[in-house]
């Protein structure tokens, strides 16, 4: 490797790694109250909380590897144009094409990593999530419950509390939903509800006070009502979804591959072909960012001003506007989903390649759109 490539990269490095640590805090941020909540006020073990928060890495990971690249190959441009350090790499005949190889090498680097969460990180994310979430129920059993939000307990079984404790033990005003087979959902409105968690571990029981039963018969044309004092739910422990293998979040690419095949175009099909793309898309955006990365890099000249993250911002939003529109075409046109989800990576790839083959020796951003490349003699 050329000393002005191991430059370039150990220029490029040091921001990926703080890049990609700062966006990892600012999604955790999100979850932070979430997660302190449920230490603080609801006395769910730390251990529990900590593998909650390794559990959710490799969606961050997912969103933030690309950002993090972007982010830092053009501080490491920026900081070599404005330092003149490109005009002097220009005299020594060294042009944009001449400091692509580092900056592909790390694209490289990590377009692997974030193929790999994407491979196996994010159905191992997600099986952990689901049997964590498990088992705080079974340690904490109110912990998932929130105030004026609808929440599936168990499999079937959905909740709606208007008050929660702070320990979410103990909840009033409550509308509870629960799914039989064939028919329209039981429908039970209660005064009071109290989690009450078993010493086995297997189950949960809800204890209900003053309330009122309610179920719709459309064969027999009927519709049925009771009133109880008290009543006991027994809910077995588990989440939406934890032992469903068709989820396609617990999926690896090659099990969702196999499953398009066998779905074909239904919706089930749909929905794993979304993820499939999707999940490639973002593996495949390093690259893109990464040569990308380049032309816009050398734009900055003026020393002390960089205007590196809000470039990044408006890249990633620009990104996530079409893997937003993608999601809404999941299942009404599958053909534009797969080109909403491609279409952002095309573009960038497309300006970038298109200024690295004009560029020749020259340290130029955005050449003139119809010059005529210049040859060596």
């Amino acid at each position: 490797m050329k000393i002005i490539h191991k430059y370039v990269l150990a220029e490029s490095v040091g921001p990926f790694l703080i890049g990609l640590f700062t966006f990892t805090l600012v999604v955790l941020l999100h979850r932070f109250a979430r997660l302190a909540d449920l230490v603080i006020a609801k006395g769910v073990p730390t251990r529990l909380v900590g593998r909650l928060l390794l559990a959710l890495f490799p969606t961050f990971l997912e969103i933030t590897l690309p950002a993090a690249l972007l982010l830092a190959v053009l501080l490491a441009l920026s900081r070599l144009a404005s330092d003149s350090e490109t005009t002097a790499l220009c005299t020594a005949g060294i042009g944009m094409r001449g400091l692509a190889p580092p900056i592909l090498a790390l694209s490289g680097a990590a377009f692997l990593v974030s193929l790999f969460i994407a491979w196996s990180g994010i159905p191992w994310g997600t099986r952990q999530l689901q049997e964590t979430i498990a088992r705080i129920v079974s340690i904490r059993a109110g912990a998932g419950a929130t105030e004026h939000v609808f929440q599936e307990i168990s499999s079937g079984v959905l909740l709606y509390p208007d008050r929660v404790s702070g320990d979410g033990t103990r909840m009033s005003g409550i509308l509870l939903s629960q799914r039989v087979e064939g028919q329209d959902p039981l429908l039970v409105f209660a005064r009071e509800g109290e989690f009450f968690p078993e010493k086995e571990g297997s189950f949960v029981r809800l204890f209900l006070k003053d309330g009122t039963i309610h179920h719709e018969d459309d064969a027999a044309g009927v519709y049925r009502t009771a009133s109880f004092g008290r009543m006991d739910f027994v809910l077995p422990l588990g989440l939406a979804g934890a032992g469903n293998s068709d989820d396609p979040k617990r999926l690896t690419l090659p099990q969702l591959s196999s499953r398009i095949d066998a779905a074909g175009n239904d919706a089930k099909g749909a929905t794993y072909r979304y993820h499939f793309h999707r999940r490639l898309s973002l593996a495949a955006s390093c690259l893109a960012f990464g040569m990308f990365a380049i032309p816009l890099g050398l734009l900055q000249r003026a020393r002390g001003k960089s205007h590196a993250f809000a470039i990044t911002v408006f890249v990633i939003v620009f990104y996530y506007m079409f893997l937003a529109a993608g999601g809404g075409m999941e299942s009404r046109s599958p053909a534009a989903m797969v080109l909403l989800l491609w279409l952002p990576n095309a573009i960038v790839l497309s300006l970038a390649c298109w200024s690295l083959l004009r560029s020749e020796s020259r340290m130029i951003s955005m050449p003139p759109l119809f010059a005529r490349p210049r040859t060596r003699k």
